[in-house]
C-alpha cells in the first residue's frame, strides 16, 4: 500500500514539473509585492498555460528558451505595502510567522515611516534601520534581485510583456493578447487584494527622499522597463 502511495505522489509531482518544462507554457516570474497575488489568481483560469513561480525563483532559474513575463511596482509603494504585509504576517490571505530578524525589526520600527526616516542617519538608529530593511522579507528584496547576473534581459532575453501594478488592467490585457489567451471573466483585476492603510502614518518627504536613495537601482530598472514597454507598444 505504501509503495502505491509513493508511486501516486511521484506521478503528481512529475505532472507538476511537466507543465513547467512544456515549451508552450508561459512562466510568471513572481516578484514580491508587485501585483503577483492578482496575477496568480487570474492565472488560475489559464492553469494549463501559465506557470506561476514562487518568490524565490529568479530569472536564471527559468528554462533559457521559455517565454516569461513579470510585474513591477513603484519601489516606494512596494516598500510601504511590503512593510505592512510582513507586519501583518501576510494576513488575511496568508499567515507566515516573523523570522527572529523581523521580530527585532518591527520592535525597533513599528511603522514604515519610522524605518524610512531613520535610513542613513549617522547614529545607532540609522544602523538599526539598515539592518531592519535587509531583515524584512519584502523590503529586503529589491526588484533587481530577480535578475541577478541577467541584467541585460531586455536585450538578450526579453520577456513576453511586463505588467505595471499602477497600470495593471491595461498591461495584463496586453499580456493576454500577446499570449493569445482569453480575458478572465470573473471580476476586474483592480478589485483583488486591496489593502487599507488608514491607520498607518503616511510617508514623510524625508522618508521618501531616503527611500529614493535606498532604491536607486530599482528606480533605474523601473524606468528601463517603462522605456521598453513604450518602444514595444503598438500605436
Amino acid at each position: 500500500m505504501w509503495g502505491a502511495e509513493v508511486s501516486i505522489f511521484k506521478t503528481i509531482k512529475r505532472s507538476k514539473q511537466d507543465k513547467s518544462d512544456r515549451a508552450d507554457a508561459f512562466h510568471f516570474l513572481h516578484i514580491g509585492k508587485a501585483a503577483g497575488s492578482q496575477i496568480k489568481r487570474l492565472a488560475k483560469q489559464h492553469s494549463d498555460k501559465i506557470v506561476v513561480h514562487k518568490h524565490d525563483v529568479y530569472l536564471k532559474d527559468i528554462p533559457r528558451d521559455a517565454p516569461y513575463f513579470f510585474s513591477i511596482r513603484d519601489p516606494i509603494s512596494r516598500f510601504y505595502s511590503g512593510f505592512y504585509s510582513r507586519k501583518r504576517k501576510g494576513q488575511p490571505v496568508y499567515d507566515v510567522p516573523w523570522s527572529d530578524f523581523e521580530k527585532v525589526a518591527f520592535r525597533d520600527f513599528p511603522h514604515a515611516n519610522d524605518l524610512a526616516e531613520a535610513l542613513f542617519d549617522p547614529s545607532d538608529r540609522g544602523t538599526a534601520a539598515t539592518q531592519a530593511m535587509i531583515s524584512i522579507r519584502h523590503t529586503g528584496q529589491n526588484l533587481v534581485n530577480w535578475f541577478f547576473l541577467q541584467g541585460n534581459l531586455l536585450e538578450v532575453r526579453p520577456p513576453m510583456w511586463i505588467i505595471r501594478q499602477e497600470r495593471f488592467d491595461e498591461d495584463y490585457d496586453r499580456f493576454l493578447k500577446i499570449a493569445q489567451l482569453e480575458k478572465p471573466s470573473d471580476e476586474p483585476a483592480s478589485r483583488l487584494h486591496a489593502n487599507n492603510y488608514d491607520e498607518a502614518p503616511p510617508l514623510s518627504e524625508k522618508a521618501k527622499r531616503n527611500l529614493r536613495q535606498w532604491f536607486t537601482q530599482d528606480y533605474a530598472f523601473y524606468r528601463l522597463c517603462e522605456t521598453w514597454l513604450e518602444a514595444n507598444t503598438e500605436g
